[in-house]
């Protein structure tokens, strides 16, 4: 018997028959105040779901939390019941927004928890060591100097303020400590703590190896592509250097940034009909070294193209990896969601593929655009 448990956990919320059907989701809370009946919130958490969903899929990749896609669903739901009890109507602040804080302070109290490395024992603590994190982020220095300032800032010693920043050095390639992000309706950001490891020995080999298997499939291109994608980007195509001799308001020699060139500059340069031809060659060229990357299992990619498009609804086929095997996804302008009709294999294997290309869809439908074919990459380079 096939094993649909990953699908069951994207459902827990679902009601069969589907409740109704509101325009805003702030009114099934409201309702919910008005008339004391439960129900209501059943229905805002039916329709809510896929937006959970794709946060906890989010921070489980984000964190490498495999397997804990069900709890970080469930945390959240716990922070949104909080917020609901602690919620008025009258605050005139749109329930969305008023949650984040209650969410995602279960969210991070649930990481903090689970995470393997340097221990935190309660959400006090947790949050001393984001608040440390962010000053470090901030200075960008670890002298004793800064250590004091940040020391007197945490209202902690010198000696214990070391400490508490050399364990967040500890834990960052697990945990992010600082971010800024946008609810799902883009109307409130909320502050978590950083880190800084750009210096950090894995990182830097990391990034080392992807770029040069990048460049490595920037060489295979034919020499327009190469010649358009540096100009465009603004590096040179031999060396894949960014500076360039040049001089400052007192005639001085000093190196600066090459200067990037607008798709119209190509079009001239190479003769081309249109700044459009040249965008098209520009991100088809992209697509190539997308894909070579995804095959070679440098990153992951999303493939799609367009099977319908229509007032009533758009359906994409997506692929994952380039590996030919196509789900599909419907759409209906409007709606705050998507309906995946075919799952692909590497989604039942837990890729969370269908997410990123379902996320992609919604956004499309806010700028109006639908482009017959395109690849987009989910691993960042």
């Amino acid at each position: 018997m096939k094993n649909n448990r990953w699908m069951e956990d994207l459902y827990l919320y679902c009601m069969k028959p589907a409740p109704p059907k509101l325009d805003d989701f702030q009114k099934y809370i409201a309702l919910y105040f008005s008339e004391k009946d439960e129900k209501y919130f059943d229905w805002f958490l039916h329709y809510y779901e896929p937006i959970l969903n794709t946060r906890a899929m989010n921070t489980v990749q984000e964190y490498s939390m495999h397997g804990h896609f069900v709890d970080l669903k469930q945390a959240a739901v716990f922070g949104i019941l909080k917020a609901l009890a602690n919620y008025d109507v009258a605050l005139g602040v749109p329930f969305l927004v008023y949650k984040e804080h209650y969410v995602k302070n279960e969210v991070d109290e649930y990481i903090r928890t689970m995470r393997t490395g340097y221990t935190v024992h309660n959400s006090d603590e947790y949050k001393l060591l984001r608040k440390a994190m962010a000053l470090y982020n901030k200075y960008r220095k670890a002298d004793n100097e800064t250590i004091a300032h940040i020391a007197a800032e945490i209202g902690k010693s010198v000696k214990d303020t070391r400490e508490i920043i050399e364990a967040g050095l500890r834990s960052m390639s697990y945990v992010d400590f600082y971010r800024r992000y946008a609810d799902e309706e883009g109307e409130s950001t909320a502050e978590d703590v950083a880190r800084d490891d750009s210096t950090v020995p894995s990182k830097l080999f990391f990034d080392e190896w992807l770029a040069g298997a990048v460049f490595d499939r920037y060489e295979k291109l034919d020499i327009r592509e190469r010649s358009m994608i540096a100009d465009h980007l603004g590096f040179y195509r031999e060396c894949h250097g960014i500076l360039e001799n040049g001089t400052d308001e007192n005639g001085e020699k000093i190196l600066l940034f090459r200067e990037k060139k607008a798709y119209a500059y190509l079009a001239l340069q190479h003769t081309l009909s249109s700044p459009d031809t040249a965008y098209r060659i520009v991100h088809k060229a992209y697509d190539k070294i997308l894909i070579e990357l995804a095959i070679d299992g440098y990153i992951h990619i999303v493939e799609f193209r367009r099977k319908k498009k229509a007032k009533t609804n758009i359906v994409y086929e997506y692929c994952a990896d380039h590996n030919n095997d196509w789900g599909e996804i419907h759409y209906t302008p409007g709606d705050d969601d998507y309906e995946v009709t075919r799952y692909v294999y590497a989604d039942k294997k837990g890729g969370f593929f269908f997410a990123a290309a379902g996320d992609w869809i919604v956004r499309q439908a806010e700028k109006e655009q639908f482009p017959q074919t395109v690849v987009i990459p989910i691993t960042k380079i």
